[in-house]
């Protein structure tokens, strides 16, 4: 087999930004990812075994029992013991398999500062004072004080959806009550701010988002609708963007009436944005220079008519080589075109310095070879 080395010149590194696009809606507490329901698989269970409104990460196990799930474990050794507690390296012997579970999932979560009832979840804005403030680069609005001291509705997007970063200016949430749109937020200046521009408020800025991440910060406490009522909390009181999201799955600390901020069908939201990723690549260019590539080691490259033989006797052996079968067409009837090697490369392989196949790349329709032809494979590998 003819190796080639590529050259240094001939590897290309680079990388491609992409724009998904993410919708989250939520109504009468569940979550929809892109409209997207969830789906029953072939053993009486969820085809992916997570929850509404979650995707599942590495795409494990899916469409599989619920009694043969794939799990992870690990071998206890004797050694790190200081990842358990004293309680449980007790129980364990060396060769004990400690099992997890699969499928680890991620969806769009919230969390509700009350600042009037001074809950443990001031924590989650005082670990974002770097952030905020950095922020405050771009806009006036993100000041650390506007948020450890007022009310705060923080909406959290993983980072599996968001990528590096959310794309300045995407961002929109819609407020929606008994169906109809009522208010908008949008950072429409691209800076941070989220300007309502759609509602009676629109002009104000009701909060900040975080693109690096993935965090929403909510605070206008203004009403969005004249009549609606609804129980954000104990008791019933207008919209506001400080209700923004009830029913999305809460991370928090009970608030002063203990609730857990639900909210029936006539209220819903969304929340649109795209997503930023860098995708590494590696692009290679493969050369097919004239006069290279052209025998192939597939059997019908031989003539069968003329089959290899070889005849020995006490004083000589020889050899008789097969000839190459001539594949060129004539376009007259009853004439054979001379004999032109002539191969068709339907595939690329690519080869670690021990010579071990490690990628190949095939082509859509094989592509002929002459000697007189050269040909320029452009390959490219993501990561």
């Amino acid at each position: 087999m003819f190796y080639k080395k590529i050259n240094k010149n001939d590897i290309v590194h680079n990388a491609i930004v992409t724009h998904a696009e993410y919708e989250f809606f939520v109504n009468n507490e569940k979550v929809y990812i892109n409209r997207e329901s969830e789906v029953s698989g072939d053993f009486s269970n969820k085809v992916n075994h997570v929850n509404q409104g979650h995707i599942s990460l590495a795409e494990i196990n899916i469409n599989r029992p619920e009694d043969s799930l794939v799990t992870p474990f690990f071998v206890y050794d004797n050694l790190r013991q200081a990842h358990f507690s004293s309680s449980t390296i007790a129980e364990l012997n060396s060769g004990d398999i400690i099992s997890g579970r699969y499928p680890m999932s991620a969806s769009v979560s919230r969390i509700y500062y009350d600042e009037s009832a001074n809950n443990n979840n001031l924590k989650y804005i005082d670990a974002l004072r770097n952030p905020i403030e950095l922020s405050g680069e771009i806009s006036n609005k993100n000041t650390f004080s506007n948020f450890n001291a007022n009310d705060v509705n923080m909406i959290s997007i993983p980072s599996i959806f968001y990528g590096s970063k959310i794309k300045k200016g995407t961002v929109k949430l819609n407020y929606y009550v008994t169906g109809a749109l009522t208010a908008t937020l949008e950072d429409s200046n691209k800076n941070g701010e989220l300007i309502e521009t759609l509602g009676p408020n629109q002009g104000q800025v009701a909060g900040i988002v975080l693109y690096d991440y993935g965090i929403m910060l909510l605070t206008g406490s203004e009403s969005l609708h004249g009549s609606h009522t609804a129980t954000f909390g104990a008791a019933g009181s207008q919209p506001t963007w400080l209700s923004f999201g009830s029913g999305i799955p809460e991370v928090k600390a009970p608030d002063a009436n203990g609730s857990n901020h639900s909210v029936g069908s006539d209220d819903s939201y969304s929340i649109y944005f795209k997503s930023t990723s860098k995708i590494p690549t590696m692009t290679i260019l493969a050369h097919a220079d004239k006069g290279e590539y052209n025998y192939s080691n597939n059997p019908t490259f031989i003539d069968y008519d003329t089959p290899a033989t070889a005849s020995f006797a006490e004083d000589f052996y020889k050899e008789k080589v097969s000839n190459i079968k001539n594949i060129r067409k004539s376009k007259y009837e009853n004439f054979e075109e001379d004999f032109e090697n002539t191969t068709y490369i339907s595939q690329v392989g690519i080869y670690d310095r021990d010579k071990n196949l490690i990628a190949v790349a095939k082509l859509a329709n094989p592509v002929k070879k002459t000697e007189v032809q050269d040909y320029l494979f452009k390959l490219r590998l993501d990561f």
